[in-house]
């Protein structure tokens, strides 16, 4: 495929080995526009093993700030760790691009921001599932009048607890951890997507056992304490539409997913935005539901299985790619400093509001990021690897 001038790879460096570190070395590995040049942990244990699978050096943390040939970092430290290492690699002059949370304070957040605008940084940070094909058809259907007015959403994700699945699931009970702060930001960057920024939220609470314990891995069966509420409802309040959000770790028996927008004239299942495919589904009164297709955009087909062996479209990364191209390009980015900011600071409010009972007001704007779609996106389509064989 002609995708225009050739880009020169960026050079690029992952911090944190853990588990979701596979994904991004493999996009890395496999993209033309980026070469790996180092991987870097907190134990370095986890980095050698890493480091040899993919032919680079196991370099400490210090070493990659300090290497002026490096010109991108990628931060999959524990949360609770982003904004001391954010703020290094900002400080050393390096791109940085981030799991999220980008930070757990949306004040140290935007400090962050002011200081990579001061130095020239291009910042960006996970969730970039709003990629995907089923979230961008689901835009069109709304932005072309699809369900009529959007009134009102619903996004319910629940299960009984990050150890169900994580070998290492303590750093999700502790401060940093929280539900809106680890699944929280694929739901609330998903309605900003479709709707625009939120305008306040109004949240609440609750805890569930003081202690669980590891299912998985070489330390299952071990205990360790639960530090945070594990239970969140909250309203986001758009400018045309409410939308009602839930993230638990509590539920024993999880009810069905439910994502949906529903309009005027109709109503929209939406994918689940934990990943970048699924079709969405219109329900209209007396009409069977009708899959909306997804007409050939990128980021959509299944390429891996997740851990309940369900067929899934798992392209992050694209927004690690996106950010590279916008660096060589000299163009924009789609998760920008604004955007960012916006989801930290909804973050926030919702454990804000549920802590004080009283509403929040958001403060931040941002536009909704650029739709996904050729021509405009040729190099980013082009150059963006299916991550799994």
């Amino acid at each position: 495929m002609d995708f225009g001038v050739p880009l020169e790879p960026v050079r690029t460096a992952v911090i944190g080995a853990g588990d979701i570190s596979e994904v991004y070395l493999n996009t890395i590995d496999r993209s033309p526009a980026l070469t790996l040049c180092g991987i870097a942990s907190g134990s370095m244990t986890s980095a050698h093993e890493k480091a040899e699978r993919y032919g680079v050096e196991a370099r400490t943390l210090e070493a990659l700030l300090s290497d002026t040939s490096v010109e991108l970092l990628v931060n999959l430290a524990p949360g609770h760790a982003h904004d001391e290492i954010n703020e290094r690699i900002i400080a050393a002059d390096k791109h940085l691009y981030t799991e999220k949370p980008f930070s757990i304070s949306v004040t140290k957040a935007a400090k962050l921001v002011q200081e990579a605008e001061r130095r020239g940084v291009m910042i960006a940070s996970a969730p970039d599932t709003f990629f995907g094909a089923g979230h961008q058809v689901a835009r069109r259907v709304l932005d072309s009048g699809g369900i009529g007015k959007p009134v009102f959403g619903i996004s319910t994700i629940g299960h009984a607890g990050v150890e169900q699945y994580h070998p290492s699931p303590a750093s999700f009970y502790r401060p940093g951890g929280e539900p809106p702060r680890d699944i929280g930001p694929y739901y609330i960057a998903q309605w900003v997507n479709l709707l625009g920024p939120v305008r306040s939220v109004y949240a609440s609470s609750a805890r569930g056992a003081a202690e669980r314990t590891v299912l998985r891995g070489p330390t299952a069966g071990t205990q360790f304490p639960v530090d945070i509420c594990t239970t969140y409802s909250a309203v986001l309040t758009f400018a045309e539409a409410t939308v009602s959000l839930v993230t638990s770790l509590d539920m024993a028996n999880p009810a069905p997913h439910q994502n949906h927008c529903y309009g005027s004239e109709a109503a929209l299942v939406l994918p689940d935005p934990n990943f970048f495919g699924g079709e969405p589904f219109l329900l209209r009164r007396g009409l069977d539901p009708k899959p909306v297709p997804l007409d050939g955009l990128p980021f959509g087909a299944p390429n891996r299985t997740n851990h309940a062996g369900l067929a899934v479209a798992d392209y992050r990364g694209v927004g690690l790619l996106d950010l590279a191209i916008a660096h060589r390009r000299g163009t924009k980015h789609r998760t920008s400093a604004a955007f960012i900011l916006h989801i930290c600071e909804v973050v926030e409010a919702i454990m804000a509001s549920a802590r004080s009972g009283e509403a929040r007001a958001i403060e931040t704007q941002c536009r909704r990021p650029d739709a996904v779609d050729f021509p405009r996106d040729t190099d980013l389509i082009a150059l963006m690897p299916s991550p799994w064989p």
